[in-house]
């Protein structure tokens, strides 16, 4: 997928920037009582890789991801910070079979990725229950890697694919209890090209 990285790194950066003017704004003004908390969601999609080290390390340039996060937020600011863990998926190219305990078995290939993201979250609307977010972030892939699940003797091998920082655009839709958003990850650096994903999230 073809995207124009400066244009979405100059988005970003205008968003993020207009947010912290509008916090600053706002702290000149009277405070109102504030409170925060913590939104916990579960998302899944897709993630591009770069399509030249995909086949280097013998796996589809796509692979799908499932993940949980944890964003913090208050009322009195746009900004919000946010945390999460996926689990990646590979198509493997070069998948194997051995003998175990438990008869033949054949190998997966797939990864784990932590990732953390700052940025606004701005809702609109006249009832403003939609909301934009404009996020910047940066990941690590750890535990990459084809081999046998659930056995810890057979054999592996390491699958060199690196996160790196990205920007994320995204929109979606406070339905009182849970919201659903769709957001875009482009990377700028690292190994991943850009992702989709689908978030559901709700607050306690």
């Amino acid at each position: 997928m073809a995207v124009n990285t400066q244009f979405v790194c100059k988005t970003l950066t205008g968003l993020i920037l207009g947010a912290l003017l509008t916090n600053s704004t706002l702290a000149d003004q009277p405070k109102a009582p504030s409170y925060s908390g913590w939104s916990w969601s579960g998302h899944a999609g897709t993630v591009n890789l770069d399509s030249e080290v995909a086949k280097e390390e013998y796996v589809e340039d796509s692979a799908w991801v499932i993940g949980l996060a944890a964003e913090r937020w208050s009322s009195n600011s746009n900004l919000t910070v946010l945390f999460g863990v996926d689990f990646i998926g590979y198509s493997d190219d070069l998948s194997f079979g051995q003998h175990t305990t438990d008869g033949w078995k054949k190998s997966d290939a797939s990864a784990a990725m932590g990732y953390v993201e700052f940025g606004p979250r701005i809702p609109f609307g006249m009832d403003r229950t939609n909301y934009f977010v404009a996020h910047a972030g940066l990941s690590g892939i750890f535990s990459s890697e084809r081999g046998i699940s659930n056995c810890s003797n057979c054999y592996s091998e390491d699958i060199d694919i690196s996160g790196g920082l990205y920007g994320v655009l995204g929109v979606g839709h406070n339905f009182g209890s849970f919201n659903v958003g769709v957001q875009f990850q482009q990377y700028f650096s690292g190994d991943v090209d850009n992702s989709l994903r689908v978030r559901v999230s709700s607050s306690f």
